[in-house]
């Protein structure tokens, strides 16, 4: 039989914001269960982007840690955490392989990212569960052009490579991110980086079918 927590997480991955609700009345302390990995019952449904379920369980916790605090963007929680002579460490990771300022960038908290760098945070961590790329990979996903300006403007690496030997720009280009591109580029992103596979930037741009994103390649590629 499901332990109750196991059910509350359940309950989360099937969008059943009502049912959580119910449970997170008859047992607030649910609110602070983790899973097997680790991950927080409310990280796990900010990885759904659900506001409604976001927001039942964010409202039974009284303190996010600061993995919590990155990804909503919290400043003053994050302040507070940073400052405290008894703050996890910046760079300690997430049950499931990703810091902080992976959190900030993935769910576009420029100034979360921006007070993360300025105490210290790794923007060249690689993430060490299901997804191995860096802080300047997670922003790139998630198109979060303002991220991407603060973390390479903080000396980010722009040809980092993930796994399959993804660099941002490849992720960039395939979205169809001009804006980041830009930003890539003008860092001094390689326009000419292939993969592992030996699928160019290029060929990502042109599969995004974006126009300006085509032409910021090319042009790169032709000085």
């Amino acid at each position: 039989m499901a332990s109750t927590s196991e059910e509350l997480f359940g309950a989360i991955d099937a969008g059943e914001v009502d049912r959580v609700r119910s449970m997170l009345a008859a047992d607030p302390a649910l609110a602070t269960s983790r899973d097997a990995e680790g991950v927080s019952a409310l990280m796990r449904a900010r990885y759904r982007f659900d506001r409604a379920m976001i927001e039942a369980l964010q409202s039974r916790v009284a303190e996010m840690d600061l993995l919590e605090a990155a990804a909503a963007g919290d400043l003053d929680r994050l302040s507070h955490l940073l400052q405290s002579d008894r703050h996890v460490p910046v760079d300690a990771p997430s049950g499931d392989g990703f810091t902080a300022v992976h959190f900030a960038a993935f769910f576009g908290r420029a100034e979360a990212a921006r007070l993360l760098v300025t105490h210290g945070a790794d923007i060249d961590a690689h993430g060490t569960g299901w997804m191995t790329g860096t802080p300047l990979h997670s922003a790139v996903s998630g198109r979060h052009t303002d991220v991407v300006g603060v973390l390479l403007e903080a000396g980010a690496n722009p040809d980092v490579r993930q796994s399959g030997g993804w660099t941002p720009l490849h992720s960039a280009a395939h979205n169809g991110d001009v804006a980041s591109v830009r930003l890539l580029l003008d860092a001094g992103a390689d326009p000419a980086a292939t993969n592992d596979e030996g699928t160019s930037v290029l060929e990502m741009a042109r599969a995004s079918g974006d126009d300006a994103t085509i032409a910021a390649i090319e042009a790169s590629r032709a000085r």
